[in-house]
């Protein structure tokens, strides 16, 4: 039986069918690709993102007291003694409170209606706190390490006591000011003697100023 021609070829196999031709860079779908690629958006890499780190709160500000506390005029009156009426002191002036100058010279009569009154306790450490104003400037002016609150009312004390031009120059001052607080209530100490001899009073002032210094006891 004869074969036909299509049986033929598929003994002969199919042919082939051409390869694609090679895309040309410079063709319109080759172009249509770069654009293509050029609109793709690229994407960065990102570095991770270091924890912030913690930062030490501040340390609050010393301050340094400037005024002489209540409980510090208190402090003091114990040692300067209360007198609601006026008197004449030891050198003959016109005094109140606690040894609150009203006036140079004795009573006179010309004295406030306040003070022929008389006047509380209360007023009296009002006045104190007043007067001791200067031994307080000197005190915050010259000392040059923080202080607290008992210790410069100590201080002010013993300046109140002494006289400004004594605290000054004395080696207490120079003491505390190169950071030696420990010093401070033996120099105190150093300064309870009068016309040569230790008065009982001015050591148990000296005694208590330290105690307030270094321990802040008001009593």
């Amino acid at each position: 039986m004869p074969q036909s021609e299509n049986s033929a070829d598929m003994r002969r196999g199919a042919p082939k069918p051409p390869p694609a031709p090679p895309v040309d860079p410079h063709s319109e779908m080759s172009a249509d690709l770069r654009a293509a690629k050029k609109a793709a958006p690229k994407v960065k890499a990102t570095a991770k993102a270091k924890p912030a780190t913690k930062t030490k709160p501040a340390a609050p500000a010393k301050v340094k007291p400037t005024k002489l506390s209540p409980n510090g005029a208190a402090f003091i009156g114990r040692f300067e003694g209360f007198r609601g009426a006026m008197y004449n002191d030891a050198a003959g002036h016109c005094t109140i409170g606690f040894g609150h100058l009203v006036h140079h010279g004795p009573i006179n009569g010309t004295e406030s209606a306040e003070f022929k009154a008389g006047i509380t306790r209360e007023r009296a450490l009002q006045l104190l706190q007043a007067d001791a104003a200067i031994a307080a400037k000197c005190v915050a002016t010259n000392v040059k390490v923080p202080l607290n609150q008992a210790q410069f009312d100590a201080l002010v004390s013993f300046t109140f006591n002494v006289g400004t031009g004594a605290f000054q120059e004395s080696t207490l001052l120079k003491m505390l000011n190169a950071g030696n607080y420990a010093a401070v209530p033996g120099q105190l100490e150093r300064w309870s003697r009068a016309g040569g001899r230790v008065l009982q009073g001015l050591l148990n002032r000296r005694h208590a100023e330290g105690k307030l210094f270094s321990r802040s006891a008001y009593q």
